[in-house]
């Protein structure tokens, strides 16, 4: 179990604060960080244009994370095909994966358990980002977690934002989805999240949250605005109004002072 840095762009380098590992050299990294690592990834951009392959070498319990929390940003150049970080190898093995800024990336992990926190994704989806996966194609027999991010999600086409979501935790998240352009359902997936708590689902186009995604009765303290199903009750505390966001067109997701979903979370 080792701590190891990682920088942008291709070269060689040792792994240490002062002279951190390349992108271009990731598999070291994930070796010399071995079981229950961390590569910590400082910050700058991160580019690439095809699947990148996150599989911790192996190991188990492993943690990729931004240094500083949205100082690596993740950003694929294709807009043309799916760019995919393929993450986790091993059934047992439990990927955590914290702080970044992403943009234009798709998440499958078919093996294994993903924790996502502190993410932040901010861009537009192009016409291939997803391919028909979603944002998160995740394991469905696994306890995955999305917690403590935000996603403003901008539509250029008709595509799902999960891809199983059956055994997935959603805690203390933000969805704030620009669908109007093309009047897309923005949130599909193949099976419904499993427990979701804390959470504010938005949408500018009216019932393009799919109820058999979010479904009400899996959601407690949420705040779901613009469902398909133009449902306005159901589960445990939850809010149907506009969250009322300070400038939801440029992505400022604080609340206004009149909002509905000020305490109206919980801290259980």
């Amino acid at each position: 179990m080792a701590t190891v840095y990682i920088q942008p762009g291709s070269g060689t380098g040792t792994g240490t604060e002062a002279d951190p590992y390349y992108y271009s050299e990731l598999d070291s990294a994930e070796t010399a960080a071995g079981n229950g690592g961390t590569i910590l990834f400082t910050d700058g951009t991160y580019t690439f244009s095809s699947q990148q392959t996150w599989d911790a070498g192996g190991f188990s319990d492993f943690t990729y994370k931004s240094l500083n929390d949205n100082g690596a940003y993740l950003f694929s150049s294709n807009t043309s095909a799916e760019s995919r970080i393929l993450m986790g190898s091993a059934s047992t093995s439990t990927i955590k994966f914290e702080g970044f800024k992403i943009a234009n990336i798709h998440f499958r992990n078919d093996n294994g358990t993903a924790t996502f926190n502190k993410i932040n994704k901010v861009d537009t989806f192009s016409a291939n980002t997803f391919n028909g996966n979603g944002l998160f194609r995740l394991n469905s027999t696994a306890a995955n977690q999305i917690t403590n991010s935000s996603f403003v999600v901008d539509y250029s086409s008709s595509d799902a934002l999960f891809y199983n979501l059956n055994a997935t935790t959603i805690n203390n998240c933000t969805f704030l989805l620009k669908c109007s352009s093309v009047a897309a359902l923005g949130i599909r997936s193949t099976g419904s999240a499993g427990t979701i708590k804390n959470t504010i689902f938005m949408s500018d186009t009216s019932a393009s949250i799919r109820d058999d995604v979010i479904s009400v009765s899996n959601c407690t303290n949420c705040c779901i605005f613009q469902m398909h199903s133009n449902d306005s009750s159901g589960g445990t505390d939850n809010v149907f109004a506009d969250p009322q966001f300070v400038d939801a067109s440029n992505g400022d997701l604080r609340l206004r002072p009149s909002s509905p979903c000020i305490n109206a979370g919980t801290a259980s």
